[in-house]
């Protein structure tokens, strides 16, 4: 078990995620676009070229505290361990058993009560050894070090029942992140688990059962009333009600007869249909989007980077410090400058200092709440490509629209004039983005003036510029980042794509079944409308605002437990159970992100 979260560089994370047999040949591509990333935005698009990551599982820390947490053997080194589960449950009882009797049953049970807690201790250490073992061999100093010198501490100044504790607290702490990560790891299994196992096929006349991956481009399939639609494809012969909910988010089925287009993952709710299929198991959109899903969660936010750059240089400053308060402060006793006590009492300290000033809260505060926040979003048909979009989305101040298709429904006739019709959502998700504090909405098109003036005055858009060629939509769009500093996109994506990626943010609308717009934008609406659009920008602010409160929660925490350890107003125990505490308290904050309402 371990912190995963900490023990991987931005480059490494990605590469850990990839099949062995591709990440020798596609290693200096993911690292290139890793190792130049930046704070913001330029630096999450950059990092879309991690599409070379495949869904393949891989033996890293990573992968194991997802296993462990679920309660499976682990394979190290071709060596099998038991679940870890079952050893943090007998890890537990010889703590709290050594404890009891040492504070019950006094010398009496003195030798028992150390047994106890000694066995507790040997198997929280072989509980976090994997992780150790890494640090060491990469030369790296990190929570789990610092653990390891805390409880060889105490077992060395013969607190044997501290460092059960300890330990024990700490495991459980790692034991509770991982439970965060499976749990999010689920969304996208649950994602995959929309593919029926068996497909009905007619092949020479006479229908078939067989598994989705046998299917090739053209053959007819059969799906029945309540049955989910396992691939891409075109209605031949049946009229029934497709539930969507999967994938766009959209509860209300719609009606869908011959020659309407169905995807991978919607329920077909009411009539048998035939389906010609229109691509294969690995190029469904459901492939797609569970693909999306999983890159953006490996792709690290500014918060994330910062945070782990911070960690980098605080781990081993905490050891420095810890030695200084050990060896300095007894010292000045010794000297005749100061009576302070001797070696033990502040090596004691020293040890409880390591404790809690582990920065796993700090660590884990960013990335859970940006993988709850893109789970939450995928449920409601918004595919965020990386956890950057969710942090730059907070900060949009204005908000630019293409028209047609974007703004309106496309093309219909109304007194025999070619015209556009209004989005009938349009004014309210204008008036939702203004309440929300969006300083500015313009409406950028190539239509004539007194057409866009018409639909920008239904639509509430603040300003309206018309008869634009896509040069100079690009211009209008730097003049608003000029002005309004951050500024966002909302296009087809298709034809906006060069304006979708000059904006700090090109959200892609209606992208259901459609590749150009899920490769072109850094957000996708898989539903034909703007109501995912103040849903996405609620969803950013309340991450942004969970991440902050988090790292301040647990800073305030750390520093006053840190100064109550100094002075010598906290035993080790309060410090492990600060931690862990604040631990816990992080991720059941940032795992609200899953349920909250949009």
């Amino acid at each position: 078990m371990g912190c995963s979260c900490c023990n991987f560089d931005d480059g490494d994370q990605v590469m850990r995620q990839m099949p062995e047999s591709d990440a020798s040949s596609q290693a200096v591509e993911v690292l290139s676009t890793c190792s130049g990333a930046s704070a913001e935005g330029t630096s999450a698009k950059t990092l879309q070229a991690t599409r070379v990551v495949s869904a393949s599982h891989s033996a890293t820390a990573a992968q194991r505290s997802i296993q462990t947490a679920a309660g499976a053997d682990v394979e190290l080194d071709g060596q099998k361990l038991p679940s870890s589960k079952l050893l943090l449950v007998v890890c537990g009882i010889l703590a709290l058993t050594g404890t009891a009797l040492h504070i019950f049953a006094g010398e009496s049970a003195a030798w028992a009560a150390s047994l106890c807690s000694v066995g507790a201790s040997a198997l929280g250490m072989y509980l976090i050894y994997p992780e150790v073992a890494e640090a060491i061999k990469k030369r790296r100093v990190d929570i789990n070090i610092l653990m390891v010198v805390a409880v060889l501490g105490a077992l060395a100044l013969g607190d044997f029942s501290e460092a059960g504790v300890v330990v024990f607290l700490f495991c459980v702490g790692e034991w509770l992140e991982g439970f965060a990560i499976d749990r999010n790891r689920r969304s996208i299994s649950a994602l995959l688990e929309l593919t029926p196992p068996q497909v009905q096929v007619i092949r020479q006349g006479r229908t078939l059962e067989t598994s989705p991956e046998q299917i090739r481009v053209g053959e007819i399939i059969i799906v029945k009333p309540g049955s989910r639609i396992p691939l891409d494809g075109t209605i031949t012969e049946g009229t029934s009600l497709i539930d969507e909910a999967a994938i766009t988010g959209e509860s209300v089925p719609v009606e869908k007869s011959a020659g309407s287009a169905v995807y991978s993952g919607a329920l077909n709710v009411s009539d048998f249909l035939r389906i010609k299929t229109s691509a294969t198991v690995e190029d469904s959109t459901l492939a797609r989007i569970v693909e999306l899903v999983r890159i953006s969660q490996l792709q690290r936010s500014p918060y994330e980077r910062f945070i782990n750059r911070f960690a980098r240089y605080y781990t081993p400053a905490v050891l420095v410090a810890a030695v200084l308060v050990a060896l300095v402060v007894p010292s000045l006793g010794m000297m005749g400058l100061a009576d302070l006590g001797g070696f033990d009492v502040w090596v004691y300290r020293a040890l409880s200092m390591l404790v809690v000033a582990c920065p796993c809260a700090l660590v884990i505060a960013t990335p859970v709440s940006i993988v709850c926040a893109m789970a939450r979003a995928a449920r409601s048909g918004i595919i965020v490509k990386g956890g950057a979009f969710l942090e730059l989305a907070a900060k949009i101040d204005a908000i630019a629209f293409d028209k047609t298709g974007t703004l309106t429904q496309g093309a219909g006739l109304n007194r025999n004039e070619l015209r556009d019709e209004l989005r009938p959502e349009a004014a309210e998700v204008m008036d939702r983005l203004k309440a929300m504090h969006v300083r500015h909405t313009v409406m950028l098109t190539g239509d004539k003036q007194t057409v866009a003036a018409a639909i920008g005055h239904k639509a509430h858009v603040d300003q309206v510029h018309a008869e634009l060629l896509p040069e100079q939509k690009l211009d209008w769009l730097r003049t608003l980042k000029q002005k309004y500093g951050h500024v966002a996109m909302v296009g087809d994506g298709i034809n906006d794509a060069p304006a979708l990626a000059l904006a700090d943010v090109g959200i892609a609308m209606g992208a259901l079944g459609t590749d150009t717009a899920i490769e072109a934008a850094d957000v996708a609406l898989m539903e034909d409308s703007l109501a995912g659009l103040p849903r996405f920008f609620k969803l950013a602010r309340k991450t942004v605002a969970t991440i902050k409160i988090n790292i301040a929660f647990a800073l305030v925490i750390k520093v006053i437990v840190l100064a109550l350890t100094v002075v010598g107003a906290a035993s080790m125990w309060v410090a492990i159970l600060a931690d862990t505490g604040v631990l816990l308290a992080v991720l059941l904050f940032s795992m609200r992100l899953l349920r909250i309402r949009l």
